[in-house]
């Protein structure tokens, strides 16, 4: 297991005084707070096995904006702390205190700033949690706990995780080509208030078009993990883009789409439920959105192969059809050794046209 440094980790209390929410810093916790890192290592495992959301902030060069704090903490994540977590906190009550939040309970905001250990020269990641006390910490003197809780990570609030160097690399112009590098992970837990939400960034986030290709590619690692045959293979990913197709645009979600996948799977694999599937996505790190958007452009580009030679010809051939030269029940087959896609053409009518346009050429 990957061993943890924590840098810098603070809380805040918000509390709501006549009709309206403030909140209120406590002590940065001592260097090596033992229950800093507890928390953290047990998070960064927890979460592994929890579905997220991914994606990229949207640019926004205004002064308070998510991107402009984490580029200032960037320049210098250790005086800058402080300043940061003041604007992110900033940014919470101004959330809070719109219309129509007056009876949110919120309790604890915890501020982690972390990295591995011996990765020196890397920004680290930023956490924020939102924390019942009495579920996570015991709070001493200046906020700092004075006891850590194991984390029922299914009973934690909200959190959003920032990955400094990766947002550092690609915010704002590269998007984009770095699409498997989405920098941001939204964990949502009990809480229903958006004000978390939306103070941090995840309602703008940029769509993560990843989650598609890494849908497929999960199926087929998760197919191969349990033994399934190549075939078998083919088949749940067929259900899962019939799935996706059936939705025509609107959100679909990962635990539909591990349901679908349970329920196709032979009947000689027991005792599997969606569950397996989702942990074993998380588990794996694929990037795939609790929930996401897919259009028909993206859902094409990931369940077919493309390509051509300038003028003589584009072809498209879907994985799913695609077989060896060994496939004989394949109408469409790839000889890796000569690098020819051979195509059996079993309309008359095309067979026709065919020899036409050879005859003719003749």
């Amino acid at each position: 297991m990957t061993l943890l440094v924590v840098l810098n980790a603070i809380t805040a209390e918000i509390k709501k005084q006549d009709g309206s929410f403030d909140y209120e810093f406590g002590n940065i916790w001592d260097d090596g707070n033992v229950h800093a890192l507890n928390f953290v290592k047990e998070i960064e495992n927890k979460f592994r096995r929890k579905s997220k959301t991914y994606g990229f902030l949207n640019i926004d060069k205004s002064k308070e904006s998510i991107p402009s704090i984490l580029t200032s903490f960037n320049a210098d994540t250790e005086s800058h702390f402080l300043n940061a977590s003041q604007r992110m906190m900033n940014r919470l009550k101004s959330s809070l205190n719109e219309d129509g939040r007056g009876n949110t309970h919120v309790g604890h905001i915890v501020i982690i700033h972390f990295r591995n250990d011996g990765e020196d020269d890397d920004l680290g990641r930023l956490l924020i949690v939102m924390v019942d006390k009495k579920n996570v910490f015991d709070f001493g003197d200046g906020l700092v706990p004075k006891q850590f809780n194991s984390i029922d990570v299914d009973a934690l609030r909200q959190a959003v995780r920032y990955d400094l160097t990766l947002f550092d690399s690609v915010y704002p112009d590269h998007v984009q080509e770095n699409q498997d590098q989405a920098y941001l992970h939204f964990i949502s837990g009990k809480s229903t208030g958006h004000f978390f939400q939306e103070a941090l960034g995840t309602h703008d986030i940029i769509d993560n078009t990843v989650s598609i290709s890494s849908i497929f590619d999960a199926i087929n690692a998760f197919g191969l993990s349990i033994n399934l045959r190549v075939a078998h293979i083919r088949k749940l990913t067929e259900e899962v883009e019939l799935l996706i197709q059936s939705k025509k645009g609107k959100q679909i979600s990962i635990n539909s789409v591990a349901k679908k996948i349970i329920s196709n799977l032979p009947d000689n694999v027991d005792n599997m439920t969606a569950e397996d599937f989702l942990t074993f996505v998380n588990e794996n790190e694929y990037k795939i959105s609790e929930v996401f958007d897919v259009t028909r452009g993206q859902l094409q580009k990931a369940t077919n192969i493309e390509g051509q030679k300038g003028q003589d010809y584009f072809y498209r051939v879907k994985r799913t059809a695609l077989g060896s030269m060994r496939d004989i029940d394949k109408s469409i087959r790839y000889d890796v050794e000569t690098r020819t896609l051979y195509i059996d053409v079993l309309d008359e009518d095309k067979h026709k046209e065919l020899m036409t346009a050879i005859s003719s050429e003749e």
